[in-house]
């Protein structure tokens, strides 16, 4: 157990590094760190069901010059850890139940990451001065030290606060299923309610005049599948 938090940590960590200090190739986008993480702590189908919906839900959180939107990697990696290793815990795998618990338990983190990137931005502004003094001294070797303290910092936030999220909700799911068995059925649906939401946050972040028309239409389409298939299945 003590391995997946360190993994869990790690995952996230790289996550926090790679979503806007290096490289930027959106592999930190809840669509491919949910099934990632997943994958590294064992059950990559529970990271899949995450996947879509938490991408949806911040597909505007997007870094750009000194915007600081809500840390999707640190919410995305939690939330993921904390559905696998509660599905675990419970024999059940990463169900709707428990992945509904988990985005309701772990989803503040993502706006706890958002105040700890301005943190981490005041941090950079210092060492990016010192840097530069250090350039000027003739001194590289310890200018590319300071620019590695800060891709240092994110990781050791997102290290610490992701395991910490994930190990909370791990233990607080499957009391919370067992103790209140009936009312696994109505967070299915709220799991259902919650990708609705999400399909609405993406549409609105599109920011585009047909976005809205798009979406509807989209759901409406989904809708008459749905009915057709209800009507000739089996």
């Amino acid at each position: 157990m003590t391995l997946d938090y360190l993994l869990l940590g790690i995952i996230a960590g790289l996550a926090a590094v790679e979503r806007k200090g290096f490289l930027q190739a959106m592999l930190s986008r809840p669509i491919a760190l949910a099934p990632a993480t997943g994958l590294v702590l064992g059950d990559p189908q529970g990271g899949v069901l995450l996947a879509a919906p938490l991408e949806l839900l911040w597909l505007g959180a997007v870094n750009l010059g000194a915007a600081l939107p809500a840390h999707e990697a640190l919410g995305a990696s939690a939330i993921a850890g904390a559905a696998v290793l509660a599905g675990r815990a419970l024999g059940t795998g990463v169900t709707p139940a428990v992945a509904i618990l988990a985005v309701l338990i772990c989803a503040p983190l993502a706006l706890l990451g958002r105040k700890a990137d301005g943190l981490v931005e005041r941090v950079n502004e210092r060492l990016a001065r010192r840097a530069d003094a250090l350039l000027a001294q003739g001194n590289p070797r310890a200018a590319v030290r300071e620019n590695l303290y800060g891709l240092f910092l994110p990781f050791a936030i997102s290290f610490v606060l992701a395991p910490l999220g994930a190990s909370v909700a791990a233990a607080a799911i499957p009391a919370l299923l067992r103790r209140f068995p009936g009312g696994e059925w109505l967070l299915s649906g709220s799991w259902v309610a919650f990708g609705a939401f999400a399909c609405a946050a993406a549409a609105k972040a599109l920011r585009a005049g047909r976005a809205p028309a798009v979406f509807l239409g989209a759901v409406g389409a989904g809708l008459a599948v749905a009915l057709l298939l209800a009507r000739h299945g089996p």
